[in-house]
């Protein structure tokens, strides 16, 4: 029934589409794909032989090599991988997938609509007076026992096989410069296939950066998941491990895993095995109080509450497939989750003196400064910086710059020597609005 239901439904649509050929001679494109399948298009509406074996190549020149037999004699024709090669599948959907979401990420409007992070509704107090100089704010924060010049943290981002290890080279040496940590985006790819490993592998070009490694959720369901995670360490030499959750993304994602049973049990083990620190990360619904506090008891060292109102990985999972059903999902949960000013507020009070990285909808250094004044010890910095590290080094340095000269500038105006004192300098709504509104009755 399930089988049946996404040959009718769910795929993964490719724009361009791939080019297949046959041992027979035959050819066409591939235009969609699904975890069992692709769909096959061809000058030719028929064979006049059984299609059992056929190559798919990518755009880089990779060429993938598939056994199987087409489903029907229907057109387009629905090519049925055998089990033995849905391993070689899953590979060639990884590389689809880690090049579309940044091609989406780049042309498309991937955010929550409205962009709400709740960090609208926060202004700081305005402090006329140059009550000390410039030069004497200091944005330095302490992090899993190492001291860093700015609390902002490059989030795990996806890195695509064509252009991943440029963007992680870029986006490393510009992390290195500012004296702040980087995370990489998902390794199962690596994990996989350790071909792909120098996708990931910074420290040549950036020895002194502190890196963060990035595995799934769904990938500590397996049996092997501690050693997985202990792969994912020595494969970068990272200084921390990230498990993101993404539990609406996986089910909206047509190849997305769903087995998530045994998961909080492996956790606990691998934080208390594993010789870095592990890190939760959500990746935009937000983590709630009650969450927060199970990660606590798990042994988790920090979490990122990656809350709602940036990238919406539900939205470009819906826009990834060719489904009605699928796509309407992905707007459907497009706006899901806890707004990140909300989440944090409340696991800073659910853990009072947790480590926490607030990421979700932080475009500048007002609203980092925002998130800081709230008690996170980071902002974490993803689409835009993404879309630097598309460009070149340069522009992944100039929007770090901007988000530190707006951080210290607002610093400087309300006041705030250090990033502590942030906190007795924000206020909910307009700056002495409720002083305003106290004075002057509404009414007499």
């Amino acid at each position: 029934m399930e089988e049946r239901i996404l040959a009718m439904a769910e795929f993964i649509k490719l724009s361009p589409a791939l080019p297949w050929i046959a041992e027979q001679g035959h050819a066409g494109l591939v235009t969609a794909c699904a975890p069992d399948r692709l769909i096959l298009e061809s000058p030719l509406k028929s064979f006049s032989t059984r299609l059992t074996h056929i190559t798919v190549s990518l755009q880089n020149d990779q060429n993938f090599h598939f056994k199987g037999r087409l489903e029907t004699e229907v057109y387009p024709f629905h090519f049925i991988i055998s089990p033995e090669e849905r391993q070689t599948l899953q590979e060639l959907l990884g590389q689809i997938r880690k090049d579309q979401h940044i091609e989406i990420c780049r042309s498309q409007d991937v955010e929550a609509e409205g962009r709400y992070t709740g960090f609208q509704e926060l202004s700081f107090l305005p402090e006329a007076l140059p009550l000390f100089d410039h030069s004497e704010i200091d944005t330095s924060v302490d992090f899993l026992g190492q001291r860093f010049a700015l609390p902002i943290l490059i989030t795990g981002m996806t890195g695509g096989i064509q252009k991943g290890m440029e963007i992680n080279r870029r986006l490393a040496l510009a992390a290195q410069k500012f004296g702040i940590p980087m995370g990489v985006g998902s390794q199962r790819i690596a994990l996989d296939n350790a071909e792909y490993a120098p996708i990931f592998s910074v420290k040549d070009t950036a020895p002194n950066v502190f890196l963060i490694g990035n595995i799934g959720i769904a990938q500590l369901a397996d049996k092997d998941a501690l050693d997985r995670c202990r792969r994912a360490v020595d494969m970068i030499d990272a200084n921390a491990l990230a498990i993101h959750f993404n539990v609406v993304q996986e089910h909206i994602q047509v190849e997305g895993d769903r087995n998530l049973a045994g998961i909080m049990k492996n956790l606990e083990m691998i934080c208390k095995t594993l010789n870095v620190p592990v890190i939760a990360k959500e990746v935009g619904s937000g983590i709630s109080p009650s969450s927060a506090k199970m990660l606590a008891e798990c042994g988790i060292a920090a979490i990122d509450i990656g809350g709602a109102g940036g990238t919406s990985w539900a939205h470009i999972e819906g826009l990834r497939s060719s489904s009605d059903i699928v796509s309407q999902l992905g707007l459907t949960f497009r706006n899901w989750g806890i707004p990140t000013a909300y989440s944090l507020v409340a696991v800073r009070e659910a853990l009072k003196d947790f480590p926490l990285i607030a990421t979700g909808g932080i475009r500048d250094g007002l609203t980092a400064a925002k998130a800081c004044a709230l008690g996170a010890q980071f902002a974490g910095i993803g689409l835009p910086l993404l879309k630097a590290a598309l460009q070149n080094e340069e522009a992944v340095e100039q929007a770090i710059e901007g988000f530190e000269r707006g951080l210290r500038l607002t610093m400087l105006a309300s006041g705030a020597k250090t990033l502590a004192d942030l906190k007795s300098k924000i206020v909910r709504g307009r700056p002495y609005q409720s002083t305003f509104e106290r004075l002057i009755p509404s009414h007499h």
